[in-house]
């Protein structure tokens, strides 16, 4: 037997790879749908079987049977527990063609197969092929990997040489229409029927809900192409996937033509025409808000540098009302409650006003940094009920039948956390006197505070549910002597952070006895310890041989919270929890056990506005609600120490 190594200096006149074998090599695997789980849109696959596959070498001109080593020492599995990507038919050239990603820390060596939870797309323009893997069409899939090591077995006469790869990375996992690993699956949850038939309905569901959304979206993008008299590039559209919020920001950046170039925009039909001046005087009035990030259309320049009154004025008369003799507050007022046609239309100022409000108000919130991320599992609920998440414990031991000896029968360990989503919200209104003043800004600046506070609500929810250290299901706090997560009060150091290490290594599963063999992924300090967690984590270069942190620290990832220094006080919403400038935490990413849950209604994540003209003030009124709760789950992925 013979030992290639891609570092040693013999590769050369023991086995050359060409090109082609040094590249990404690919196994083809069938996939299952049974292990989908709707909560995080996710499946379980069995990547590879070590099956062996015969391949060609060009260079002697011989094929051979290539056998993948299937143990956690030959197999790399940083890039898969990194997040690696699922792709569209080894489709790595283009970002549409990601489909999905591998859960990070979910690839795992078991009994001889590789094993690792694939998180589904959610973009509109995957829906078809998601639908397709739920329902069971869609059944395989392939593995690209890179080869580093090859130990060549020897065969006399005939026989076809054997490659033995020991030592190989897995770079991506593709679906594809062709298997040839028939070993490798996406995992069931078992055969019972019940679960099956269940499980089948799922997906049907599943199916008809993703059929019923694309048609809501070609629907829309057909009925906006066409009040913006592009209904070629509405079409275009519909078939690239284009998100609705994409296709908008599309219609708003179309150019004018020379015979558009009037106040009517050189389009006969009525609706097409209101709709044409409605995104050009919203593109104008956001460029004037924040020139540097939104262009200038071309249509939107007949409005560039008018008066808010005057832009009212200019809607008045376009829709057949006479504002001769009407002072300020008549236009203004006229403006904001008067619609073309006697009926609501997207045209009217009031409503432009408030489209503005709300773009400036989800920028807002998409913008605002929340570090608490990387640290929850997002989940859906589809009311305000309580929420209860199981947790199930592990299987029970194998025990030793005696000769004779009966099988004795075992069950599983249960926890349970238990909470409920509530609203949180404020309705601010702007009135007339805005639109005499002329402040444009009133309209973005106010709402882009909302959007910020939305965010910070959510940071709030986290964040003080790690540090109020609330009850949990067994009775305990999240931080408990018996949860075995208070390490020893110490500053940040070497010492104290391996110590936080081995805790993690000694946590165990429900049973108190099988050793789930937890790691931290996350240094989790406050302001006040920033520099002492990038020195410890050798993002400044050390002074001295004995100050250099080993590789496993170093890949831990810092999170900097203000909150744990500052606290939390918002006794109006119940969220009140102390903060400490010498506290810090260690935790593992959710992919190996939760730590905190976030959850939104009906999965519309973020904040959601609302707005109406002229009702209770003459104006515009804008709600901003956010439907979200927040819980510790699991003790196991998360310990704290107080600081020395």
């Amino acid at each position: 037997m013979r030992s290639l190594s891609e570092t040693t200096a013999y590769r050369s006149h023991e086995v050359r790879l060409t090109p082609s074998e040094q590249a990404q090599q690919r196994r083809a695997v069938e996939i299952r749908s049974a292990s989908y789980e709707e909560a995080s849109n996710s499946v379980e696959v069995v990547w590879t079987t070590g099956a062996t596959v015969r391949r060609y070498s060009w260079r002697d001109d011989v094929h051979y049977d290539e056998v993948l080593v299937v143990d956690a020492s030959a197999i790399r599995l940083d890039r898969l527990n990194g997040g690696a990507p699922f792709l569209d038919t080894h489709d790595d050239y283009q970002l549409s063609s990601v489909i999905g990603s591998v859960v990070p820390g979910s690839a795992k060596i078991v009994g001889g197969k590789g094993l690792a939870r694939v998180a589904l797309s959610v973009a509109p323009e995957h829906a078809g092929i998601v639908a397709n893997i739920k329902a069971g069409v869609i059944r395989n899939i392939s593995v690209g990997y890179k080869i580093h090591r090859i130990e060549k077995v020897e065969t006399a006469g005939n026989d076809v040489a054997v490659w033995r790869i020991v030592d190989w990375e897995p770079l991506e996992i593709s679906a594809v229409a062709v298997p040839a690993d028939a070993g490798s699956t996406i995992r069931g949850h078992g055969s019972n029927a019940l679960a099956s038939e269940q499980a089948q309905r799922r997906i049907a569901q599943a199916s008809f809900d993703a059929i019923a959304a694309e048609r809501a979206r070609s629907n829309e993008i057909a009925e906006l192409a066409t009040r913006a008299g592009i209904p070629a590039i509405g079409t275009e559209h519909i078939l690239l996937g284009t998100s609705v919020s994409e296709f908008k920001e599309t219609v708003l950046k179309q150019p004018a033509s020379q015979a558009q170039a009037t106040r009517g925009f050189g389009v006969t039909n009525p609706r097409e025409r209101e709709a044409r001046r409605a995104a050009a005087i919203t593109n104008a009035l956001l460029h004037r808000s924040s020139p540097a990030t939104v262009s200038l259309t071309d249509d939107a320049r007949d409005f560039r540098g008018m008066a808010l009154l005057e832009i009212g004025r200019d809607m008045l008369e376009a829709n057949g009302i006479d504002t001769r003799g009407m002072n300020k507050d008549e236009l203004a007022g006229h403006a904001l409650n008067v619609r073309s046609g006697g009926i609501g239309a997207t045209s009217d100022f009031g409503s432009i006003l408030s489209n503005i409000a709300n773009v400036t108000l989800r920028a807002a919130y998409e913008a605002a940094p929340q570090t608490f991320r990387p640290l929850v599992r997002e989940a859906s609920a589809i009311n305000f009920k309580p929420i209860t998440r199981a947790a199930l414990g592990e299987a029970p031991a194998l025990n030793k039948i005696g000769e004779n000896g009966e099988f004795k029968r075992g069950t599983l360990g249960e926890g349970k956390e238990i909470y409920r989503l509530a609203t949180y919200g404020r309705i601010v209104a702007i009135t007339r006197q805005v639109l005499i003043n002329d402040d444009v800004d009133a309209f973005t600046r106010l709402p882009a505070a909302f959007g910020v506070q939305a965010a910070q609500l959510e940071s709030d929810l986290v964040w003080g549910e790690i540090l109020a250290n609330p009850l949990m299901g067994d009775g305990k706090t999240l931080f408990h002597a018996d949860h075995a997560n208070i390490m020893i009060p110490g500053f940040l150091s070497l010492s104290t952070v391996a110590a936080g290490r081995a805790m993690f290594g000694k946590q165990t599963g429900l049973d108190g006895r099988t050793i789930l063999g937890l790691s931290p992924s996350y240094l989790i300090v406050p302001t006040s310890r920033q520099f002492a967690g990038e020195q410890l984590l050798g993002m400044m270069y050390p002074a001295k041989v004995d100050d250099v942190v080993p590789d496993k620290i170093k890949r831990l990832e810092l999170i900097v919270e203000p909150r744990l220094q500052n606290g939390i006080d918002r006794p109006e919403d119940g969220i009140v929890a102390p903060g400490s400038d010498a506290a810090w935490y260690m935790a593992g990413a959710p992919g190996q056990a939760d730590v905190v849950e976030i959850a939104y209604l009906d999965g519309n994540r973020g904040v959601y506005t609302e707005t109406r003209t002229g009702f209770g003030v003459d104006g515009v009124e804008i709600k901003a609600r956010i439907d979200v709760a927040a819980k510790a789950m699991d003790h196991r992925n998360i310990i704290r120490n107080t600081g020395g």
